[in-house]
């Protein structure tokens, strides 16, 4: 088993080194519909969890527990199932169980969805280096470092943007007033 698991190791070296080639890389702008999977799997999580918690977990049991019953089990059922009890929602504290679980559910739904909407997408960062990518490609095709005596690089993202527009617009407006 060692001797095979050397040998393949050695033939996925070769292979990786000699035979395959690296990926080409593709510049996007976002993750597209991983973004859309992702947020559903957070939906989905936040349901199936609270299902484990509030039925199947002895979490719920232990923070309420004149909701259950116990019940004992016999030796061989308590062989096969490793443990000598069963927790049961106790007659009359089923709702109490799903409406506690309905209450936590849209708790976390509504902290799900104030995160969703006050989180930004991308970090002040990202933005800054966005924004300086823009200027290096306005610079690419206007070449020049400044505007009216002002450096570029001195100044924050929002300043940034806003001048970039400016020298745009001036710059849309020059040729419309060239080409009439």
């Amino acid at each position: 088993s060692i001797i095979w698991n050397v040998l393949e190791l050695y033939s996925d070296v070769f292979k990786l080194t000699y035979i395959t080639r690296r990926p080409i890389v593709h510049r996007i702008t976002n993750i597209g519909v991983w973004s859309l999977l992702v947020k559903g799997i957070v939906l989905l999580s936040v349901f199936t969890n609270l299902y484990i918690f509030c039925f199947t977990s002895e979490q719920l049991m232990t923070l309420a527990p004149s909701l259950f019953e116990v019940i004992p089990l016999e030796a061989e059922e308590a062989l096969k199932s490793g443990s000598d009890h069963v927790h049961v929602i106790a007659d009359g504290a089923g709702m109490i169980v799903a409406t506690v679980m309905m209450s936590l559910e849209h708790v976390i739904l509504f902290m799900v969805a104030v995160i969703w909407i006050t989180a930004p997408d991308t970090t002040p960062s990202v933005d800054d280096e966005i924004a300086r990518r823009e200027y290096s490609k306005f610079l690419a095709t206007h070449g020049t470092g400044s505007v009216g005596g002002i450096s570029l690089m001195s100044m924050d993202n929002t300043t940034l943007k806003d001048l970039t527009t400016t020298v745009e617009e001036t710059a849309t407006e020059d040729a419309r007033l060239k080409s009439s």
